[in-house]
This record gives C-alpha cells, structure tokens and sequence, in this order.
C-alpha cells in the first residue's frame, strides 16, 4: 500500500514540478518588446490583454511596442503614454463609423477610388489620431524621433514601430524612428490601417515624404494596410542589436530569436487548438456561400499571418479567442465589447502564471 502511494505521490508531485517550472519560466522572463497583430475591430480584446499584462507588472518592462493596422492603433497609444485604464476607454468610446469620411459618398468616392485607391478618405482617423497622441505628450504631430527623445527622459514612454505595406514595392516596411525619425506618428499608423480599397492609400517620395494625395511631379510609392504581407510581426525586434544583452560575436544585425518579446495576436477557439496539437490550419466545414466567404477570408488572413510566424513563436505569443466576431468594420455592441475585452484578460491569465501578479502601487 506504501509502495503505491509513494508511486502515486512522485507521478503527481512531478506533474508539479513540471507545471511549476513552467509558470516559474513565464515569471522570471522579463519581456522588453510588446507585438500586436492586426486585427480590424476584434482589436479592442487588446485593451483587456494590456489591462491584465499591466496587472501583473510585465508591461513596466516593456521598452518598444510594434503592431499592423488595429494592432498599431493600440500600440501607438500604449507607446505615448496611456495607462491600461485609459487605453480601455478612448478605444471603447472610439466611433469607428466616423472615419467612413468624405463628401458626397458616391460621386467622390467614386473618384477617390480611382484617384486615390480608396473610398473613404481616413483624414478623420488621422486627425484622431494626432489629437490623442498631442493630448498625452503635448507635442503637435509628435514624430517617431520625438518620442525617442521623450523614451530618453521618461520610462512611461517606448520606442513604436510601424508596419505597413508598400505596395509599389511589393514588400513590407517598418516605419520607426530608426529610418524615419522625422515622420509624424499619426500619419504612420494612418498608412498601416489603409485597408485597400475601402481607405485611400497613402503616398511616400523618395525622400520619405508622405503625401496624402499622388505628387504630380515627383514618383512616390503607394503605401496600404500592413496586414496585406505582415499581419503578426512578431519577428520585427528579432536582430542581436534588440537584446537587452548583445551578443559581443555578432553583428547588432545578426537574426536571432529574441525570447524578449512577447506578442499578442487573434485567433479563433479552433486555430488556437490545431496549433497547440500540429501548427496546421483549422479546418472551416463549409455548409453555404456565407462559410465559402468565411473560409476564403480565413485561408487568405492566415496566409498573411503566418508568413512570419513559426511554431517556436507559440513560446512567446499570447493567442487571443475572439470569440466568433468578426473583423468586418461596424459598430460593436456593448456586450461584445465586454466579451472581447474579458476574452483578452483570460488569454494573458492562462500564458502567465498566477505568481506574476504584483501590486502597481
């Protein structure tokens, strides 16, 4: 009888051992870069994530963020200042259906569409934008090389990166103050969440100037939604330079897989398991042309997804369910809202263990 319990208390109590080490790897690793995947109007289940990852005081150690279109949103706002707190309410109360701007809806969106490769302008949102950024750092159209400074004086702020794409190119772009110290922020994440055809693309010369309208005497490149090559960037601080320790053998250059950053991306219930099990896509069963659209939007996102996106990524990212809602621009309800956000919390709850939850006072 002895003998059995004894056999049954080491099966256990390695079982403990094991979930222990776990949760004791997730504690102890400091986490400097913060990614956020795009995600149209899902992106609010970010606001519940930062709440949670505030909380537990890994936000505090974060240096840079980096985020596509929705992603960016929420990741420029963090990188200027905002609390979890605050970030939840101006992204709550946000009228996504007031960026739908420009005069008269068919006949100029008829030409914007032809002129400019978007229907509705995104002049509103990027007013929005600026105004936010201003109201937390006092500074009118706040450039990425202005922020650097204030990152230099002030550890509420960080370093934001940008990701968009450039579609005259054929490649994706980051946009930081590493390569672009002198754009304005605003006008950066403006570019990111141009979803191609329904926001006007953004314009960039060769002297990386963004226009918002075609120059007529000099060649520029058409900038569109980040999402369309990078959705995920969860790569973008993968280079020996972005390690809190360098590694003195390399170049600051050198690729490297930076287990210093921590991503947040959107998934559904079903993704989420297959790639825990295989890292394969999840099936889409397929019953009428609604789920044929479904599937057909699925394969493509994913594609773009997982461009980047590798099954040793699975160690540093934080899979959000986003609950069935969908990514089509509207209105959302309160109670979606809610469940988003709550969806959020559990998600970063369920990667982090319970001991890393630390008094903010």
């Amino acid at each position: 009888m002895f003998q059995k319990v004894f056999v049954l208390w080491a099966k256990t109590g390695l079982v403990c051992v094991f979930f222990l080490l776990s949760y004791s790897s997730v504690a102890q690793q400091k986490y400097h870069n913060l990614v956020l995947e795009g995600g149209g109007i899902r992106g609010i289940a970010y606001c519940g994530a930062i709440q949670e990852l505030e909380q537990r005081g890994i936000l505090r150690d974060i240096r840079r963020v980096g985020g596509t279109s929705a992603g960016a949103i929420q990741a420029s706002l963090l990188a200027v200042g905002y609390s979890a707190a605050e970030l939840t309410e101006l992204v709550s109360e946000m009228k996504i259906q007031s960026f739908n701007d420009g005069q008269y809806i068919f006949v100029g969106g008829t030409q914007r569409l032809i002129e400019r490769f978007g229907w509705y302008k995104g002049d509103t949102f990027r007013k929005w934008m600026a105004e936010k950024i201003e109201q937390k750092t006092g500074v009118n159209h706040l450039t990425f090389g202005q922020l650097h400074a204030l990152t230099q004086r002030d550890s509420c702020y960080k370093d934001l990166y940008v990701t968009v794409t450039n579609l005259t190119k054929q490649k994706s772009m980051v946009l930081s103050y590493e390569k672009f110290p002198d754009l304005s922020i605003a006008d950066a994440v403006r570019a990111s969440m141009s979803i191609p055809l329904y926001y006007c693309a953004v314009f960039m010369d060769s002297t990386g100037q963004f226009h918002q309208r075609p120059p007529r005497t000099i060649p520029a490149d058409v900038l569109v939604d980040g999402g369309l090559l990078m959705n995920y960037p969860i790569g973008l601080f993968d280079q020996n330079r972005y390690l809190s320790t360098p590694q003195p053998n390399l170049t600051p250059e050198t690729p490297v897989f930076n287990a210093e950053t921590l991503g947040l991306r959107l998934e559904s219930a079903e993704q989420i398991k297959a790639d825990a099990q295989n890292f394969e896509l999840a099936s889409y069963p397929i019953r009428s042309f609604k789920t044929y659209m479904g599937a057909f939007y699925t394969l493509v996102s994913e594609a773009a997804n997982r461009y980047n996106f590798r099954p040793e990524d699975l160690k540093r990212t934080i899979s959000i369910d986003f609950q069935n809602i969908g990514a089509k621009v509207r209105k959302l309800s309160e109670a979606e809202k809610n469940v988003l956000i709550g969806s959020g919390k559990k998600c970063v709850g369920d990667f982090c263990a319970p001991s890393t939850v630390v008094s903010q006072n």
